[in-house]
């Protein structure tokens, strides 16, 4: 297990290290030889009791039903901290899901450290956030492995910080919990399968997605703690101005990265081709980049109905701008930007496959169809655009839905899995 040798051998000569000795449990300075650490400001260690709150979906793990304030105190809360590992190389769902997690929990005062891509999207994003440190890294499973070194437990939120946990486990045995966001299918792997056996919790976002787990893993119960929307209600001012440009149009909206293998944004632009002469007052706007942003602009070339807006920091004002918003995935685990959408109550049309039917109930807040189908892509937005009565309990009702997918709830869903592997508990 050279490897693993390597990494115990980083702990003992310094790779990561402290650069002064730190006096109180309050200073703790880093160097780190293989990336950087970035500190925020102090905060108390005492651990705020959060409100108790009903989840829309009931985590299958110990202690999710009890009341945070019928529970016994946290005093572990205070003395230990959370490493948070994400080396994605951009900002998709699962980025920004991790930064949420970490703003909310900031918060309720956990001492955090966040272990992500040197350079990445996600140190820009939460530099800000108060008592977090931020350890940017090369994005191997080791270097993250040795910079999460002396947390208290890690929180492996993408694959590779999958292996940086399995191996701190090994080393220090330190106790990690993985969150997994894909329904499809596990591709075996003798490392692979051990870090999952290994993990203290497996968490999935969906029942789609435990589902998939626990077919390839029969030893493994996950536990389901769904996504959060962004609260982005006061981040839209510029919205009249997205909408201003679109002529008076319906706009039809999709945002998510561009993949068609994923997202089935292909569907998107073949049912706007079928339309551009019987719909002229359709206008498809697809917000995100990704794999198949050249692809899919020379598939749409001469389609003046399809826009493609590329990476925008105010996704609110587009949200915001929609009429409709439509989600076409091929496979989804669950899919936050429908969590989004229903926070700004949009009615949507998505397709019925993973997580999706487990947040978009069909004539009710939604319209769901068969994937890869433009023709009944189509179908359900005339259904939408011409009943007013249909569009409008949509909206009403996705507004009301939204409140049960909060970042307030999916954060005091982890704290209780926290505590409970402070505690030593084990899956």
């Amino acid at each position: 297990f050279a490897r693993s040798r390597g990494l115990q051998q980083g702990f003992n000569y310094g790779c990561w290290s402290p650069r002064t000795r730190a006096n109180s449990a309050q200073e703790s300075p880093f160097t780190f030889t293989m990336g950087s650490c970035v500190r925020g400001p102090e905060q108390p260690q005492s651990l705020a009791q959060p409100d108790s709150v009903n989840r829309p979906m009931a985590p299958r793990y110990p202690g999710a039903g009890r009341n945070p304030r019928m529970a016994s105190k946290p005093t572990i809360a205070g003395e230990h901290q959370i490493c948070h590992i994400n080396l994605a190389d951009g900002f998709r769902g699962g980025e920004r899901q991790t930064e949420l997690l970490v703003r909310e929990l900031a918060a309720r005062r956990w001492r955090q450290r966040l272990v992500v891509r040197s350079g990445g999207a996600l140190v820009k994003r939460c530099q800000d956030i108060p008592g977090l440190e931020i350890a940017e890294v090369i994005p191997h499973p080791i270097t993250a492995a040795v910079a999460a070194s002396g947390c208290s437990v890690v929180h492996a939120h993408e694959a590779r910080g999958v292996y940086s946990g399995w191996l701190l486990q090994r080393m220090s045995k330190t106790p990690f919990v993985l969150t997994r966001r894909i329904d499809h299918a596990i591709n075996s792997s003798f490392a692979r399968t051990r870090a999952y056996r290994a993990a203290n919790r497996v968490i999935a976002i969906s029942s789609s997605v435990a589902r998939t787990v626990e077919a390839h893993y029969s030893d493994i119960e996950c536990g389901i703690v769904p996504d959060a929307h962004a609260d982005m209600l006061n981040g839209h001012a510029a919205h009249r101005a997205v909408r201003q440009k679109r002529n008076g149009r319906m706009v039809v909206g999709h945002i998510g990265e561009l993949d068609h293998s994923h997202k089935g944004q292909g569907t998107i632009i073949e049912a706007a081709r079928q339309v551009k002469d019987s719909h002229p007052d359709l206008h498809f706007v697809l917000v995100g980049n990704g794999k198949d942003d050249r692809k899919f602009r020379r598939t749409a070339k001469g389609l003046r109905n399809v826009e493609f807006v590329g990476f925008v920091d105010n996704v609110a004002d587009y949200f915001a701008a929609f009429d409709v918003f439509i989600y076409p995935s091929l496979r989804e685990g669950l899919g936050s930007s429908l969590l989004d959408a229903m926070y700004f109550g949009l009615p949507i049309v998505a397709s019925q496959v993973g997580g999706i039917p487990e947040i978009v109930e069909d004539q009710v807040n939604g319209l769901l169809i068969p994937p890869g189908s433009p023709g009944d892509l189509i179908g359900a937005l005339q259904r939408v655009i011409d009943d007013v009565k249909l569009r409008e309990a949509m909206s009403r009702e996705n507004r009301n839905k939204a409140a049960q997918f909060g970042a307030g709830r999916m954060a005091s869903s982890y704290e209780t899995i926290y505590r409970s592997v402070l505690n030593g508990a084990s899956h």
